[in-house]
């Protein structure tokens, strides 16, 4: 009986060691980290590098939550987006085992470290931008996967330099070098002034939403994102077009209910704000591409090509294309492609017998059941789409990238390079080239890694980078390459500080190439001379998938 009576008062002491050992613990951590912050979890799943040679960092497991996303219903994705919820590969070996740890999400210290690999802390989905994502005035997008850079010259071969959306047009000493590799500390980019050379990021998927309508901008002199007006829409999967006029077209797209949208809107970078365009598109569609014609010296110059795209929640595909044109604010139906498909890409051939010819490439189609190897050609003259040579590899997702005569020779110069791609399943390395002369494709090695979801983008020096994406549903990469045209040849460079699946790729007016987005809070920029990537300042909405344009 004693023993039942002493009962409440060895409750009381581990009741009240308990009490006192709790507040060490909290004096402690409010030491180290000052107050706590509001309670917020996130799910960071434990992967091991894998070590492949001498790229030991290069290829980095996670949890492939979101790659399926991109096929999923929007209540699949909802569900898949809960804070604290890490789903699980839909298949596993025995010996593949995750690790899920809850943690909080504590605010970043003063002098914020690089963040972990892998860690996406406000959870995110996959859902391939595919779609020739950043076009200048008289300009060719070079990348079609997960938005675009800008070419180095106009079709008509003169400098770039000054045009609106041109890259590498001149050097901005002022960008913050970053040699330790750790993240520099930003001041916020001045939006007072003029917006010229910065980079507008819009929309995608991220902070648990199918779909946002959020948008901001990376001042390269700051090294520093900071948010600017958002969308009419909340949009992913959509394009990017820079006009002649030096707005930005944004078309299409999947909004929050998981429908495909019809809907489009302006950026106009001197208000810094989006405003809907005149009319809608003619079909709603999302996955498709956007590519703005020039050099044809007919009167489709300067109008954007829009083909393609999924339809609807169902993901059937289209052949559709139609024509928006900057004069008017309209769409008007174009002759349609001979193929549905959607996730692949949009080209424009500036030179050559093709100039001003859009080439299509790849995608998946719900008529062939899978991914294709078709390419067919869009000439705006006849505003009609023909078939052309078959590429060697199906792919979609891939990237595809104009190898402009004005910084590459030899004997690829004028040719489109189409690398990697293809379901998150089982990626490719392949790589081929497009002869614009020939009107076919033919292999050009192998990448160094098999990837899909990449971003891709033409340097200055004639090279072409190659960044991040997916090895697998499970493995996002940190790993990067360079085509060299002049040997056709690919070698490693980077790696990355940060893994990036569904980025976009930009080159900035100093020449280096920002990579942004695709499950990671902070960019990479690349140093074109040194060969080496460094981490930006951190970016104000944790997305994957938005799309990426440069400002004139």
């Amino acid at each position: 009986m004693a023993g039942l009576r002493d009962r409440p008062l060895i409750r009381d002491a581990l009741l009240a060691g308990g009490v006192i050992a709790g507040s060490c613990i909290a004096v402690l951590i409010a030491v180290d980290r000052g107050q706590a912050p509001r309670p917020h979890f996130a799910s960071i799943v434990s992967a091991p590098i894998h070590s492949d040679g001498d790229d030991s960092t290069s290829r980095l497991g996670t949890s492939g939550a979101a790659t399926k996303l991109r096929r999923a219903s929007p209540a699949a994705g909802a569900a898949s987006q809960q804070i604290g919820s890490a789903l699980a590969s839909p298949k596993k070996k025995s010996s593949d085992m995750t690790l899920v740890v809850m943690v909080p999400d504590l605010p970043p210290r003063e002098n914020p470290g690089a963040p972990p690999p892998g860690v996406w802390s406000d959870q995110g989905a996959a859902a391939p931008v595919t779609g020739a994502g950043s076009q200048a005035a008289g300009l060719i997008a070079m990348s079609s996967v997960g938005g675009a850079s800008m070419p180095l010259t106009s079709p008509t071969g003169g400098s770039s330099a000054g045009l609106p959306g041109a890259s590498g047009g001149g050097s901005n000493p002022s960008v913050v070098s970053n040699p330790g590799g750790g993240h520099p500390s930003a001041r916020q980019p001045d939006v007072d002034r003029s917006h010229s050379g910065f980079v507008l990021l819009a929309g995608g998927q991220g902070n648990g939403q199918f779909a946002l309508s959020s948008a901001e901008l990376f001042d390269p002199a700051s090294n520093a994102f900071a948010a600017t007006s958002p969308m009419k829409d909340a949009r992913a999967d959509h394009t990017a077009t820079v006009l002649p006029g030096g707005k930005i077209l944004v078309a299409g797209g999947v909004g929050p209910s998981g429908h495909s949208l019809s809907s489009a809107e302006l950026y106009d970078p001197a208000s810094g704000t989006f405003s809907a365009a005149a009319s809608k598109m003619n079909t709603a569609r999302a996955a498709h591409t956007a590519t703005l014609i020039s050099g044809c010296n007919c009167p489709a110059d300067g109008k954007v090509l829009i083909a393609g795209g999924t339809a609807a929640a169902n993901g059937s595909t289209l052949r559709s294309a139609e024509l928006y044109d900057p004069a008017t604010g309209k769409f008007t139906a174009t002759g349609a492609m001979k193929a549905t498909r959607a996730r692949h890409s949009g080209t424009l051939l500036a030179s050559g017998p093709l100039a001003g010819n859009v080439l299509i490439a790849g995608g998946t189609s719900d008529e062939s059941g899978g991914d294709v190897a078709t390419a067919e050609l869009y000439d705006p003259v006849a505003g009609q789409f023909t078939s052309t040579g078959r590429m060697i590899t199906p792919r979609e997702t891939h990237s595809a990238t104009w190898l402009s005569p004005s910084v590459v020779a030899g004997t690829l110069a004028g040719s489109v390079l189409i690398a990697g791609g293809g379901d998150v399943s089982a990626p490719s390395d392949s790589a081929e080239v497009f002869n614009p002369q020939t009107a076919t494709f033919s292999p050009v090695g192998a990448m160094t890694t098999a990837r899909t979801l990449q971003a891709a983008v033409l340097l200055a020096n004639g090279r072409v980078l190659i960044a991040g994406g997916q090895g697998s549903e499970t493995e996002f990469l940190l790993s990067a390459e360079l085509f060299d045209p002049a040997h056709a040849t690919f070698s490693a460079t980077g790696p990355m500080n940060n893994v990036h699946a569904g980025a976009t790729a930009t080159v900035l007016d100093s020449g280096n190439a920002l990579i942004a987005g695709g499950r990671s809070n902070w960019a990479d920029l690349y140093n074109t001379a040194a060969g080496t990537f460094s981490p930006t300042g951190r970016m104000v909405t944790d997305v994957a998938e938005s799309t990426s344009t440069l400002i004139r």
